[in-house]
Parts: C-alpha cells; structure tokens; sequence
C-alpha cells in the first residue's frame, strides 16, 4: 500500500468502526434528533413570541394615540414602551437573552434599563441555560466525541491490534491523521446537520437569507471547537495505556471545560472588575443631576444662569415678556443634561461589562467553551453589545420624543391661560422606533480575539495528537 493512500484507508476503518458501534450510533442519532428539533421548536416558539411583541407594541401604539389633549411634559412622564425585537438567529443560540429585559419605558428624565427578563419568571435551574442546539454542540457533542473515540489507541493496544497496525510499516502520524479524519467525518455530519437545521429554523423564524452567513462564521467557530475536542481525545487515546484512564481523564477535560469553568469565570470576573448595582447607580447619576459633574454646581444656581442667558438672548429683563415659554426652556435643557448624564454613566457601567468579557476570555486557556460562548452568541445577535446596541437606540428615540414635547411647550400659543393642553399622538405622529441589527461585520470586529483562540486550540490539540502518535510509534517499535 503507498504510504499516501494509507490514511484514507485508516479514515474508512475508523468511520466503519464508527457506524458497526450501536450504541454510539443510536447516542449520535438520538443527539441528531434532537438537535433539530430543538431547532424547530426554537423557531415556534420564537415564532409566537414575536407575533406576541407585535401585538403588544401595536396596543402600545393605540394607547399613546388615544390619550387626546394632554400635557405635553405630563406625556413624556406618562412615557411610551418599547419591546425588544429577536433575532432569528436566536433559536441557534439564544445567548445571554434570558438573562437580559425584553420592555423598556421610555420617559422624561430617566433611561430606565430594560425590565421583564425571561429568568425572573423560572426556577433556578433556568440560570442553567435551556437546551438550545448551542448548548448541544457546545456541552453534549464533545461529550459523544469523547465517548467515540476514547479507546481508539489503547482500545487496540489492549486487545494487540495496534502492534499489529504498526508492524504493517504504516506511519504513526498517518495512523493518527486517517483516525483524525474519520471521527471529523462524523463531526461534519453533524454540523451540516446543525446547519441545515439553522437555515430551516430561520425559515421558520421569518429570518433573511444575509443572516445565513453569520450562521456560517457560527458554523466555523463549532468546527474549530469540536477539532479541538477530537483531537485531545485522540491524543489522550495514543498517550494512556488503558482505555478506562483515557475516558476517565477526558470526562474529566470535559466536565471542567463545560461545565465549571464557564460558571467560575463570570464570578471572579465581577470580583475582580465590580460594576455598580442598580440603585448604587441610580443615585450616582441622581447626585450628578442635582449637584453638577463637579459637585459644585447646584441645580439651582445652573437654572438661575439659564433664565439669565434665556432673557439676554431676548433682549427682555423679566421672564413674562419673553417670546417663548421659559418652561419648555429649562426642560428641553434639563433634559439634555440629565441624557448626557445618563448616557456618560450608561457607557461606564457597559465598558466595565466589557472589562469583565475580557477577564472571562482569559480562562480561555483553561476552556475553549470560554471563546465559543462569546463568539456563537455574537454570531446570533444575542450578547452584551447587541443588547447595549438596542438600548441606545431606544434611548436617542427616547430623547427625541422628549425634546419634541418639550419644544411643543416652549412655541405654545401665548394667549392660553392655564395648563398648556395639546395633541401629544399628532405632535409625534412622524416618530417611529425601527432597531438596527448588529451587522455581522461588526460581531467579527469585535471577537476576532475569540475565533483567533478556537483556532489556537484546534491548533494545539492537533499538534499534541500528532505528537503523541509519535510516542506511540516509539513505543510499538
């Protein structure tokens, strides 16, 4: 046999092995199964919900149109309510979701952060994540690789066939690279599973043909992870004599990787980076409102200089002769200086997020589970920045609609004697809230770092298996 057509030959045995395996084939077609329907079941009930956030952000609609003549700043109080749209991508990985608000209200003076979460409404083991097709690939698919391919070198080994396979003068490293390549050849059954599962499940969630490429960039962060898994496995295989200590060395790998590390590292990251809880932060900005960024600055004494300017501009010396509602003024001022405020410590507190993300991508060397949960749940739409993304978005909606009212009250018609009454649904009937998708492009910019490390340790994981086949070459000799 040419020593270039053996490794096909070693990549067809180890497949065959593979298939004639019942229990491993009924395990991998139960995870198939699985998988899709998770998929599917995914973009039902996504499906539902959106169909749900529609007809609630239509009543919402109808409710701030039907108020009639009101008080324009009394309106921006009353405020308005946005609802998170979803990502189709979400029924592959829905990421930190559950953990992030689906509503927000939208009002005068206060960017509120988003309420509702989908965690508030279950039970504890809900913090543990549902069975999305994420959580499949990323904790039961390696645990198939490892139950697949743990005895494939010292399964032999203990039975004489290895030394038998290395008398035939094939190579180590080729014997380890057709194994390679057979159990990838079931990990890319799998994917293109998993892939025509996703496009299916997009389909079904009403999503666009361009968010298959970021499932694809999905797709090859997943290949690189499960290489990684195969590969050590293999490696643990040629290196341990036994087969019970390969498995039990592997699980072990296993159960660190996915399933303690990506709980530790979110705790030491908040311990090592604290950012403020909600009320600590509410009063800071509260204090930065009435005391000025210096604290030296009251509220006051920031109104008085307004009225001096306003009446200046003017040309006038008292309030009541001013062309204008000097009302409005203070508000539409005030509300300028309260969003700078807001949105100044807004970016603190999702920058020091992000100091955390960064601690967290450290374990990385301990897990690459670490950099496939940012990365998949980047590629979908459904992590930090994408929910950071939206609630700016909301909150320059929330600010235009504020200063629009505000501007209402500021051109009043001056012959009006009491409280200023107004059509506050035709004052904004030209505002419309429209979210903007994090574009892929975007995601890639941003967790570059992540696929850089899945590569590494797909990388490493084939280099520590090639060099443990060569061990193993040494040994049989």
């Amino acid at each position: 046999m040419r020593a270039g057509g053996a490794v096909p030959v070693v990549a067809g045995l180890q497949w065959r092995l593979l298939v004639r395996d019942r229990r491993l084939m009924l395990l991998g077609l139960a995870l198939l199964l699985l998988l899709c329907t998770a998929a599917m079941t995914g973009a039902a009930l996504q499906t539902a919900q959106e169909a749900e956030r529609q007809a609630a952000q239509a009543e919402e609609a109808r409710v701030w149109a039907m108020q009639g003549a009101a008080n324009p700043h009394g309106a921006a109080h009353f405020g308005r309510y946005l609802f998170k749209p979803l990502s189709p991508l979400a029924v592959m990985d829905p990421g930190l979701l559950p953990q992030l608000g689906t509503s927000l209200k939208l009002e005068a003076h206060a960017n509120n952060p988003a309420r509702h979460r989908a965690i508030d409404g279950g039970t504890s083991l809900d913090r543990f994540g549902g069975l999305s097709p994420a959580t499949m690939l990323q904790v039961l698919v390696p645990l198939l690789i490892i139950l697949s391919a743990f005895a494939t070198f010292s399964g032999e080994r203990a039975r004489g066939l290895l030394r038998q396979e290395l008398a035939t003068g094939i190579a180590p490293g080729k014997l380890m690279a057709g194994r390679l390549l057979g159990v990838g050849a079931m990990l890319l059954l799998l994917l293109l599973a998993a892939t025509l599962a996703g496009i299916g499940a997009l389909w079904l969630a009403g999503g666009a043909a361009g968010q298959i490429v970021p499932l694809l960039w999905m797709g090859l962060g997943y290949a690189l992870y499960l290489l990684s898994f195969a590969a050590l496995t293999l490696a643990a295989s040629a290196t341990f004599s036994s087969a019970r200590t390969s498995l039990v060395a592997m699980l072990a790998f296993w159960a660190m990787a996915t399933l303690f590390v990506p709980r530790i590292a979110p705790t030491f990251a908040e311990a090592r980076a604290p950012t403020l809880s909600g009320p600590a932060f509410e009063a800071a900005v509260t204090r930065e409102v009435m005391e000025g960024p210096s604290g030296h600055d009251p509220r006051d004494a920031r109104l008085e200089r307004l009225r001096q300017d306003t009446m200046r501009r003017y040309g006038v010396t008292r309030l009541e002769d001013l062309p204008v509602d000097f009302n409005g003024v203070a508000l539409l001022h005030g509300e300028a200086l309260s969003t700078d405020i807001y949105r100044r410590h807004f970016a603190a507190l999702y920058d020091g997020y992000d100091r955390q993300a960064a601690i967290q991508r450290r374990f990385s060397l301990l897990s690459p589970a670490q950099a496939m949960r940012p990365w998949s749940a980047a590629m979908a739409q459904t992590d930090q920045q994408a929910h950071r993304r939206f609630l700016e978005q909301a909150d320059r909606f929330r600010f235009e609609l504020v200063q629009k009212l505000n501007r209402a009250i500021i051109h009043r018609p001056r012959d009006i004697e009491g409280p200023y009454m107004a059509d506050v649904a035709a004052i904004t009937g030209d505002m419309r809230f429209v979210a903007e998708p994090v574009w892929a492009q975007e995601a890639l910019a941003r967790h570059w770092a992540d696929l850089a490390i899945l590569l590494a340790w797909a990388g490493l994981s084939v280099l520590l298996a090639f060099a443990a086949a060569r061990r193993l070459g040494r040994a049989g000799a």
